[in-house]
């Protein structure tokens, strides 16, 4: 019980000190978007989910850079829905949905603000905010890891299930595409897809992303993972490591 409670103790610890090294170093760096991140994830009738990374280009929203990466042979030919087909243009009109996990501080809350305005000056979609770090640290000191997890990913599949008189788009992004992001699309794979711990674990690679997700993000993954074998009953997540 004691080896249990110190384990737990330096995993809090370490995650704060992520959530500070995520605050210095956006404080310096705003980011800037790469179409070679972004993946086709999944359809559902005309509502289509893509992952990437931040969407910002020269301090502005860039949208039409990131709809046009959707259609790259990079982004259309390794689905995590191996069931879904990825489309070969995007349809117009749509409504783009902005996933963001971005924290609201720094550099990153900078960006944040830009893609917050643009949705507020054009009626093109809206923006879904969670603050991934943020939350990954609250289940930890709450032990609830799963559950809140389970909030943000729910909300992701109500947006492509989601019926109106336009196809959504939705793109899922963090900063680098590789780790808040990852976590998310991992977490829809285990909860939606039938993928396993370990099938989900490696997405990044499997979608020829140039790393998995990085040892805080894989924390947030595992957490999830148990919540939905011995929470919510999905037998097909299997082993998940200690």
């Amino acid at each position: 019980m004691k080896k249990i409670k110190i384990g737990f103790i330096i995993i809090v610890v370490l995650a704060l000190i992520s959530y500070i090294i995520t605050y210095t170093t956006s404080q310096s760096n705003i980011g800037t978007f790469h179409p070679d991140r972004t993946r086709f994830v999944d359809r559902v009738g005309e509502n289509i989910l893509y992952r990437g990374n931040i969407p910002i280009l020269h301090k502005t929203f860039a949208l039409p850079e990131v709809l046009a990466s959707m259609v790259l042979p990079s982004s259309r030919n390794t689905p995590v829905n191996p069931k879904a087909t990825a489309p070969t243009s995007i349809p117009y009109p749509h409504l783009f949905i902005d996933f963001n996990l971005l924290t609201k501080f720094g550099r990153e809350g900078t960006a944040l603000g830009i893609e917050d305005h643009f949705f507020i000056d054009n009626a093109v979609g809206n923006l879904v905010h969670y603050e991934l770090h943020r939350l990954l640290f609250k289940g930890l000191i709450m032990r609830d890891v799963g559950r809140i997890y389970d909030q943000v990913i729910t909300d992701l599949r109500q947006q492509l299930i989601h019926t109106g008189n336009s196809p959504r788009i939705i793109y899922v992004h963090c900063k680098a595409g590789l780790d808040r992001t990852g976590t998310v699309i991992a977490g829809y794979a285990m909860k939606y897809l039938g993928y396993s711990y370990n099938e989900a674990l490696a997405i990044n690679i499997t979608q020829g992303l140039s790393r998995a997700p990085d040892f805080y993000a894989t924390i947030g993954i595992k957490e999830y993972a148990r919540y939905l074998r011995d929470t919510i009953g999905i037998k097909t997540i299997g082993a998940v490591p200690d």
